[in-house]
């Protein structure tokens, strides 16, 4: 498993959506809490954590609780499943 760059997530399309400040966790990383996701499908999204730069695959069910998580191994993975559910 390798941690994926930031400017390649962006890069493939995720979309970050921006929490209000929170002054405890801008102290701790030194930048706001942010989710930066890409829909696949109604739902299974990639999630990838600034933290710690992985990605993982999420699928939920009718009510949007998370079912399932597969870690993606690397970049290729990623690319991978974005093609696969690609028109």
């Amino acid at each position: 498993m390798s941690q994926i760059r930031y400017k390649d997530i962006i890069d493939l399309g995720f979309n970050e959506d921006f929490s209000p400040s929170d002054k405890v966790y801008q102290d701790q990383y030194g930048y706001d809490y942010v989710i930066i996701t890409k829909k696949l499908t109604k739902r299974i999204y990639l999630d990838w954590q600034k933290e710690t730069r992985i990605c993982e695959l999420v699928r939920t069910d009718k009510e949007g609780n998370v079912k399932s998580r597969l870690v993606m191994s690397d970049l290729k993975s990623i690319k991978d499943m974005i093609n696969f559910y690609s028109d």
